[in-house]
């Protein structure tokens, strides 16, 4: 009895299924966030210096560049009429229209904008309260990441977050 026990046991164990290969590691088949192509920009050190916030007269604005000299970006927002401003101070002669393109780890955003090389050379994207651009703009530096990019005619320069830009994104939501 206890022979036919042992048989039945054996080919009962033979009849289940093998288990299920369970991931070794969970995090490796979760999906990773989508690494944006344009990325490479980030992996430079960003620019050495300190953004600062000033309010005044319904303009909210994020200015980043090292002490006692002029900002290397601006981020502004005038409040009555919602329009978002970049200043990055870039020289690209002669004047003309061209892209500034913000770069994030998981983004690319293209703006249209203008060079201007009279006084300290620039190029300047304006976006207006209504254009799909602004949202996305809010969207991805609204939120607090390590650094982003910002580039023009394939120059980049990195960027470190801070919550001045927020906060002057926000002003024009």
């Amino acid at each position: 009895m206890l022979r036919t026990s042992l048989i039945a046991l054996t080919l009962l164990a033979a009849c289940t299924p093998a288990p299920s290969q369970a991931p070794e590691n969970a995090e490796t088949t979760a999906e990773a966030p989508a690494v944006n192509p344009d990325a490479a920009a980030l992996t430079a050190t960003p620019q050495t210096g300190a953004w600062t916030l000033r309010t005044d007269e319904g303009v909210t604005a994020a200015g980043f560049g090292p002490p006692e000299s002029e900002y290397l970006l601006t981020i502004s927002c005038e409040m009555p009429s919602g329009k978002l401003t970049l200043i990055y101070e870039h020289v690209l002669v002669p004047d003309e229209d061209t892209t500034l393109r913000i770069i994030t780890p998981v983004q690319t955003l293209d703006l249209a904008a203008r060079s201007f090389n009279e006084g300290l050379p620039s190029v300047t994207a304006e976006v207006a309260n209504g254009a799909a651009e602004k949202t996305a703009l809010i969207s991805m530096l609204g939120a607090p990441t390590d650094r982003f990019a910002v580039e023009v005619n394939g120059e980049s320069t990195a960027f470190p977050w801070a919550d001045e830009v927020s906060q002057a994104l926000i002003a024009c939501r």
